[in-house]
């Protein structure tokens, strides 16, 4: 099946944007999982847990290099 039957045109983008939440739930929920009884924990655990977590993210995002020529997710019109 194509992304242009009946006329509907899906970029790229348009799928990686439809698709994205799908996605990141799902390894939200390996990263995460539900928490047990043995291990209750509070709104104060959950809070450093996912500050430690961004922290890690931007770290990851920090070491990848982008070379200038990519092209830009939007473009700036005046």
């Amino acid at each position: 099946m194509t992304g242009s039957s009946r006329g509907a045109k899906f970029t790229r983008r348009k799928w990686a944007a439809a698709l994205a939440p799908a996605v990141l739930s799902s390894a939200l929920r390996a990263q995460n999982p539900a928490p047990s009884a043995d291990s209750p924990a509070g709104p104060g655990e959950e809070l450093r847990i996912a500050r430690e977590r961004i922290r890690n993210n931007a770290d990851a995002l920090a070491k990848v290099k982008l070379p200038m020529a990519t092209e830009p997710a939007f473009w700036f019109k005046v």
